[in-house]
């Protein structure tokens, strides 16, 4: 048993200093960007908490039900993002690569609906639909609380 929990800690410490080493060799702007990422993760849990109106024991169930499906958005968005990209990049003249780029991105919308319907049904399983509802109500006000920051910044900028 200590043997075990010995190469345990040596394997974790070896994956700390994998991250510090790489954290090192990553240009400041990208740190500052991983940085500002996780501030905003934490920000939004907290909103969505308090919005939510979760007792602890239904935070313990929903948070990795959430960041699962929030996963799983960010993969279907950062795909459609990267098809925007190109089609931006190229303005393509071909019609049929074209109408391949609209076909894509028809198959990931329908995947996010998708995705929704399925954690939505998951949600209702282990909270009452007056809290399911506010999930989207809070996420909708956390959006709309980032725009007027970033306004807010902007609008001091100048």
């Amino acid at each position: 048993m200590k043997k075990t929990i010995s190469i345990l800690l040596c394997a974790g410490l070896l994956c700390l200093l994998q991250v510090q080493v790489q954290a090192q060799d990553e240009h400041p702007r990208r740190k500052k960007l991983i940085i500002m990422d996780e501030q905003l993760k934490t920000e939004r849990v907290a909103f969505l908490t308090e919005k939510i109106g979760l007792t602890v024991e239904e935070a313990q169930t929903f948070w990795p039900l959430y960041n699962e499906m929030d996963g799983k958005k960010t993969a279907l968005f950062d795909e459609r993002a990267d098809i925007m990209h190109r089609i931006m990049e190229k303005q393509e003249t071909d019609e049929k690569n074209n109408g391949k780029l609209l076909d894509r991105l028809v198959v990931l919308l329908q995947q996010e609906a998708d995705l929704y319907a399925n954690y939505d049904a998951r949600f209702r399983k282990i909270l009452p639909n007056s809290k399911v509802i506010k999930i989207y109500v809070a996420e909708f006000q956390f959006r709309t609380h980032l725009l007027v920051k970033m306004r807010e910044k902007k609008i001091e900028r100048k």
